[in-house]
């Protein structure tokens, strides 16, 4: 556990083991498999006609039930996270994941303000020569800008929903370099927040190589308004340095220790807090350890069709059929083509890729061929870690049915679940919003890493992974497709991800296969 928590070093003379005990033996897959469905007329089985049964009545002799609602966290408490630092440091990219992850996950209503559009709406684009100090004219626009956006940060603070004192974070992204612009957020919100629920959130970075690719990758290629019209890169990356030297001038690091603040040093390598208390706050913290603006890749996929995938049954934990085996070879080769030796790397040794799957038994028959070969520097080449937060949904009393039994057998059931798929509960199992709770940990942990990741899971998760780190709203989360024998490769960005598709096998036939009927 030790090796695993430390990136997956060990000793060399440590051996990695058998994977038989995480994977069945190739022998206990049944080649000639095809499977048969129950009956149709067969009686519903006894626990799940007790279950719903409960269901029907409870919702004929409850007129006042206890509904379900989604936990609150904040308690109606308000804050302000005001970043501070130079630019190309990242802190747009911090501002919208945290923005995302506090509505994803914790339903809390999250608005990024940034400076830089609100500069843009009043003089347009500025090449470096607008930010220097001693242009008094710049200067002016720029504090006008300023009380602007802090008058709008106020406005959505004060903000209520249908009459209800809600919790709520604002996000302040801009340089706030002096003590002069620290001073004017915290005066501009008396009488809204306490200080204390005024959150300075510092980023350094102190690698100029990382400071020149995140510039290179995020403000340059990806577009950043001031350079979206810019057709030389070169000129636009000089001017993008000049523009920082001009506030490098400026820039007075925070020392105020009556003032909340937390510095991140180098991508979390050094994390100070000062002043920080509250659950919300403890938890921000706790994800901004994990969060750095170094791009690299993700990589989704199902595992390989199961026994189950073939009788259309939901649930389960059966080993793969013949074509899931397929997959699984077409996936490890995939892996050491695309993952382990990219033609064009995002990260410095892309052979320290990290390899997630669930606990149940496809999605460890699926990688029983991934290389697992101890490399030089002792690091264990995709080591393989379990995560029980990345089982599937588990369908309850109707795990291993088909949908058309629940359908003919459990129609009331049926119905509420297409009413409302985000939020409906089976039966002694559990919903996505349950799935999206245990979830984050998993994805939180992903957030953490600077080397790729290869996530081999269920259908369910997947789609709750995908969509966060897309930047989607949760509610579309159970619609999007995550199909069989395909991976997904995401690049996170400042505004979701970049997203290729590869379909491994059965490329001719999609329909049939390529979406086997899975939650």
């Amino acid at each position: 556990a030790g090796a695993s928590m430390n990136g997956g070093a060990m000793d060399g003379k440590e051996k990695f083991g058998n994977l038989s005990n995480i994977a069945p033996p190739l022998s206990t897959i049944n080649k000639d498999f095809t499977g048969s469905l129950d009956l149709p007329g067969s009686p519903l089985p006894k626990h799940v006609k007790q279950a719903c049964d409960v269901a029907e009545v409870q919702s004929k002799s409850n007129p006042f039930p206890h509904t379900f609602a989604r936990p609150v966290y904040s308690n109606g408490d308000r804050f302000l996270l005001c970043l501070v630092g130079l630019p190309g440091r990242g802190k747009t990219f911090i501002s919208h994941r945290v923005a995302h992850w506090l509505n994803y996950f914790h339903d809390i209503p999250t608005k990024v303000l940034n400076l830089g559009n609100y500069r843009r709406k009043l003089v347009g684009e500025r090449n470096h020569q607008f930010f220097a100090g001693d242009n008094k004219k710049a200067q002016t626009i720029l504090n006008n800008a300023r009380k602007t956006c802090l008058n709008d940060i106020r406005k959505f603070l004060m903000e209520d929903e249908e009459g209800k004192h809600v919790g709520r974070v604002a996000i302040y992204d801009a340089a706030n370099i002096t003590v002069h612009n620290r001073t004017e957020v915290i005066e501009s919100l008396d009488g809204v927040l306490p200080q204390a629920h005024i959150i300075f959130v510092e980023v350094i970075q102190t690698d100029q190589e990382k400071i020149d690719r995140h510039i290179r990758n995020v403000k340059i290629h990806v577009g950043m308004p001031d350079y979206r019209s810019e057709q030389d890169k070169a000129k636009a990356f000089s001017d993008y340095q000049k523009r920082i030297k001009h506030f490098q001038k400026m820039y007075v690091p925070i020392k105020n220790k009556k003032l909340s603040f937390i510095k991140l040093v180098d991508d979390g390598r050094q994390v100070t807090m000062n002043k920080i208390k509250g659950f919300l706050p403890g938890q921000i913290v706790n994800y901004l350890m994990n969060l750095h603006t170094q791009a690299r890749p993700l990589y989704l996929s199902r595992h390989g069709e199961s026994q189950y995938n073939v009788l259309k049954k939901i649930g389960g934990n059966s080993p793969l059929s013949p074509m899931g085996e397929r997959y699984a070879v077409a996936l490890s080769k995939f892996v050491k083509t695309e993952v382990l030796n990219p033609k064009k790397p995002y990260t410095r040794n892309p052979k320290h890729a990290r390899l997630y799957t669930s606990s149940l038994r496809r999605t460890c028959d699926t990688v029983r061929h991934f290389d697992h070969s101890l490399q030089k520097d002792g690091w264990i080449t995709m080591r393989h870690r379990q995560w029980r937060a990345l089982d599937e949904i588990y369908a309850g009393v109707f795990d291993g049915m088909t949908y058309d039994q629940i359908k003919q057998k459990a129609p009331h059931q049926f119905k509420l679940r297409c009413k409302n798929k985000l939020e409906y509960r089976y039966p002694r199992g559990e919903s996505y919003m349950d799935v999206i709770k245990r979830v984050e940990q998993a994805v939180v942990s992903m957030e953490g890493l600077q080397d790729p990741v290869v996530v081999v899971a269920h259908q369910a998760v997947l789609r709750i992974v995908y969509a966060y780190f897309k930047m989607m709203d949760k509610n579309e989360a159970p619609k999007i497709s995550i199909p069989l024998n395909t991976v997904i490769k995401l690049v996170p960005r400042n505004d979701g991800c970049t997203e290729e598709r590869f379909v491994l096998i059965n490329k001719e036939n999609k329909a049939n296969s390529n979406n086997a009927p899975s939650h």
